[in-house]
């Protein structure tokens, strides 16, 4: 019935408006009788209404289907291409509502991480608040404080393209992986002077991917931040370019706190920051659920491998190169 109204409600109001009309209509009339316009009134709305009871009669069954209340268009239908329309019919209505739970998740998600996102955004604020209400803007300071807010900003920026679906914004070309490797230091070399860590690089220069540079700038990015954040101070984190069994690799390997076995699985799941990351109180995380949403893509496969105490390795493998 409700599906019925839904579609049926501006004919019914047009009905109803025409009716007004001639009631207005006669009205303006010398010989305008009362009692006859409303004894026409009331049969024309009988009728009206009696037209529309039989009309929604003999539509129930297929309303009934389109509103998911059966899985037949006619009752005793056993016509084969019947079954075929009613078949496709509720696959249809079934990936809709498929469609519209993840859609609903991917809300629900963005709320939640932007909740997280702005908390997390205070502290780098206070700290330059503080900074200044004491006269102590030291510039190493003042950077720090803006690289962790720039991050976060590029973070949340990143994180509203890939929920929604990155294929559309893909640019692929020739990229050269050492170059792209070196943009991603430089951009973090501030966070290697805060953090008291320092890149060990081993490149090879030769290595050409065929790939989106801006999300494997992001990618490579991401598994960096975090070597960098969980690396013991005055520590190297080793970053290298290489062919493995003829597939090119990035690797970052960390000497720092490591990973719990129990966490290591759960680490691309969205707002997962286990031990080490409420420890440290920075991590929202997002980092590697982003990464590997950016990397299915584009065939990337990005894998953790990791020791409690020893350190972590993060691997980025792309697929073979055609010569």
């Amino acid at each position: 019935m409700k599906l019925y109204i839904k579609n049926y409600w501006i004919k019914f109001l047009l009905c109803c408006g025409i009716f007004l009309f001639v009631f207005f209509i006669s009205g303006l009339t010398e010989t305008f009788n009362w009692q006859l316009t409303a004894y026409l009134m009331g049969v024309g709305s009988f009728l009206f209404l009696v037209y529309f009871a039989v009309d929604y009669y003999m539509k129930r069954q297929l309303y009934a289907f389109l509103s998911g209340q059966t899985n037949r268009i006619a009752s005793g239908d056993t016509n084969p291409e019947s079954l075929a329309i009613q078949r496709k019919v509720s696959k249809v209505l079934k990936d809709q509502e498929i469609d519209l739970m993840i859609q609903s998740e991917k809300r629900e998600q963005q709320v939640t991480f932007m909740n997280l996102w702005v908390h997390q955004m205070k502290t780098p604020l206070t700290v330059l608040e503080m900074l200044a209400q004491e006269n102590q803007l030291d510039s190493d300071a003042v950077l720090a404080e803006t690289q962790r807010l720039k991050s976060g900003l590029d973070l949340a920026l990143n994180e509203a393209r890939l929920v929604e679906g990155i294929e559309k914004d893909f640019v692929l070309k020739q990229v050269s992986l050492s170059e792209i490797v070196n943009k991603v230091i430089n951009a973090q070399k501030n966070y290697f002077i805060q953090y008291e860590t320092y890149p060990v690089v081993h490149l090879d220069e030769d290595i050409i991917v065929i790939t989106d540079e801006k999300w494997l700038f992001f990618i490579i990015e991401q598994l960096l931040i975090n070597a960098i954040k969980y690396s013991h101070p005055k520590g190297n984190i080793l970053i290298e370019t290489k062919l493995l069994d003829e597939k090119p690799n990035v690797i970052i390997n960390d000497f720092g706190i490591g990973i719990p076995r129990e966490d290591l699985f759960r680490v691309w799941q969205p707002f997962f920051t286990g031990e080490n990351g409420r420890n440290s109180g920075e991590a929202a995380g997002m980092g590697l659920y982003l990464v590997e949403l950016a990397a299915n893509p584009l065939g990337i496969m990005v894998e953790i491998d990791s020791s409690e105490g020893q350190g972590t390795t993060a691997s980025v493998e792309f697929p073979k190169q055609q010569s």
